[in-house]
């Protein structure tokens, strides 16, 4: 899988801890036909990179698909707990104007909950939470 190849050692280990809870990981796969899509993760236990729109979108790949693979990481927690945001107040979770904008952009491409799209956003940078919530909901 080409995307590993852009991965940190942390990101790569994430990954492997995704493995282990029995996700499925794919790469340029369905979704990814549409170019605005980076990643997504679906039932059951599916999740994906879209290595090729991300290398194509002009923006860093090496930044972007690591900061994919830990907003899609969380999406993978949130499966894990039953599809349940692990917040209920938009108010804890603050985000900069380009991340709201993300989530409004995120939204208008799948169905999903914005408190767990938020939640994704908010938790994308912070890798050692991540992983936290990886383990703790996955585990």
């Amino acid at each position: 899988m080409e995307f590993l190849l852009y991965l940190s050692p942390q990101g790569q280990q994430l990954i492997r801890d995704l493995i282990s809870a029995k996700f499925h990981i794919h790469e340029n796969v369905g979704l990814c036909q549409n170019k605005k899509v980076f990643g997504y993760t679906t039932l059951p236990n599916k999740f994906v990179i879209c290595t090729q729109n991300i290398e194509k979108s002009g923006f860093d790949p090496h930044r972007y698909v690591e900061e994919t693979v830990y907003h899609e990481a969380v999406h993978a927690a949130q499966m894990c707990n039953g599809n349940i945001p692990f917040q209920t107040s938009a108010k804890t979770l603050p985000l900069p104007r380009n991340k709201e904008e993300d989530i409004k952009k995120s939204m208008s491409l799948s169905k999903t909950n914005r408190q767990r799209e938020r939640e994704a956003y908010f938790y994308e940078d912070k890798p050692d939470k991540v992983k936290y919530l990886v383990k703790k909901y996955c585990f």
